[in-house]
């Protein structure tokens, strides 16, 4: 066997080395700790900071709460109170002989989650103690009937089969009694609880499936009144006590949805330029190549989209640890202004462009280095020179 077979034969054998060391010299062929590369990485994130400054993402009008559209709560329930709660009594007979509601009393009927009586029993930490009512200004997040998003699936349930479920650790289900024109009581026993919801719900769906469209709309018709009353509708999704707090705040699903709607364009203008100034950096980047100090064009692109991604990436770093700074010194100092400053300039498009560029830098790189890897090993198992292990003893 020849000199150069043997050292091929060898080479294959240690195949798992010699891939170990084309994917460190593909490192150190494409790194970005050179004096052109840091300067193109620092002058992008200065860049890309005086951007987020300059182009704040909220408006900080947008973030105090406003209640000049506000209605009050009682005045909205006092509208149809009286002409349905005869209505109601008129037809009680016929109400109280139906199992479930059917299409004309899911209409008239009040939604079961606005019952407030017999609530005494039920805790709720941060909302409601212990012989103490659910009223007016905590029923909103002490039911789930009233989030936003959730009761489209629990509020609609309620209304279709009676019955309340509250915002607390076991989700405590009730059902719930008009005792005359519309006021209701939360009834205790006997006892009910999500399992027995469930059941009434298959039961009164399989004698008329099409309740559940007339109950959605209710549920829906409902949300959209007391989404402009005086305390609004919780923000979905958070814990009952925080959804209170907020709401003590001013804070409701309807401002958030106000500051989201005004976000939009600071969010996509930041997404924009963000792009724009990377565009740039890379294509500048790009006519800086030097055939000979930067060997291969495509390592050299690879140091292009890592020099954007890890500028990205620290520019954000550094508009999140300001945004935190800014915010906690404002509450710490009760400042509020500083507060809705600092939180006005959260670069939620820059963001996105900085996790866009690192997929794409990570997409660039796997491809070119598979390249790198393939040419070198055709380069090194047919080539006549000495064998890649014993050159590496000697690098």
């Amino acid at each position: 066997m020849s000199s150069h077979s043997e050292k091929t034969l060898s080479d294959l054998k240690n195949i798992n080395i010699i891939i170990s060391d084309i994917n460190r010299q593909f490192s150190d062929k494409t790194g970005i700790i050179n004096v052109k590369d840091m300067a193109f990485l620092w002058g992008a994130v200065a860049i890309q900071c005086v951007r987020w400054i300059l182009i704040p993402t909220f408006d900080i009008t947008t973030l105090t709460p406003s209640t000049a559209d506000r209605k009050d709560s009682s005045s909205e329930g006092k509208k149809d109170k009286t002409a349905t709660g005869k209505e109601l009594d008129k037809n009680k007979e016929e109400r109280d002989e139906k199992k479930y509601p059917d299409h004309k009393h899911l209409i008239l009927l009040p939604v079961p989650y606005d019952a407030m009586k017999g609530t005494e029993d039920i805790v709720i930490p941060g909302v409601t103690e212990y012989g103490k009512q659910i009223y007016s200004k905590n029923h909103h997040s002490a039911t789930l009937g009233h989030d936003p998003l959730i009761g489209q699936i629990i509020g609609t349930a309620n209304i279709l089969t009676r019955s309340i479920t509250f915002h607390d650790s076991t989700l405590t289900t009730r059902k719930v009694e008009i005792l005359s024109g519309r006021n209701q009581i939360v009834v205790k026993e006997p006892s009910y609880s999500i399992p027995n919801m469930i059941d009434d719900l298959i039961e009164t769906l399989q004698e008329d499936n099409s309740r559940i469209v007339t109950a959605l709309l209710k549920e829906n018709l409902h949300l959209q009144s007391d989404k402009y009353t005086k305390t609004g509708l919780p923000i979905p999704l958070l814990s009952a006590n925080l959804q209170q707090k907020l709401l003590d705040c001013k804070w409701n699903s309807k401002e958030l949805e106000a500051v989201l709607k005004g976000a939009i364009k600071g969010i996509a203008i930041n997404f924009l330029v963000s792009l724009i100034i990377n565009t740039i950096v890379g294509t500048l980047h790009g006519f800086c190549y030097n055939e000979q100090h930067d060997e291969n064009l495509k390592l050299y692109s690879v140091r292009t989209s890592k020099l954007i991604a890890t500028s990205s990436v620290i520019a954000e770093s550094i508009n999140l640890a300001a945004v935190s700074a800014g915010t906690i010194a404002g509450v710490l100092t009760e400042n509020e202004k500083l507060i809705k400053k600092s939180i006005s300039h959260l670069d939620i498009g820059g963001i996105i462009e900085a996790i866009h560029q690192i997929f794409k830098s990570k997409t660039i790189q796997e491809e070119i280095r598979r390249e790198f890897l393939e040419q070198e090993l055709f380069n090194r198992f047919t080539s006549n020179r000495y064998s890649f292990l014993e050159e590496s003893r000697y690098e």
